[in-house]
């Protein structure tokens, strides 16, 4: 279920549950977009300029 989702159910609820749920949810997802952002995190350091020097 989704970020939102779960803010969906608690707002409907108010249930502290239904809270932390979300929360943890949200956790989630951000930890899995920097994950994705962290696979590249080295694109375009090396350098070969042609002429022997590497940067």
């Amino acid at each position: 279920m989704k970020g939102l989702n779960y803010w969906e159910q608690f707002m409907a609820t108010g249930k502290v549950e239904d809270f932390l749920a979300y929360k943890d949810a949200s956790r989630q997802e951000e930890q899995e977009v920097t994950e994705q952002s962290e696979e590249h995190s080295h694109a375009g350091d090396y350098r070969d300029y042609g002429d022997g020097f590497k940067g």
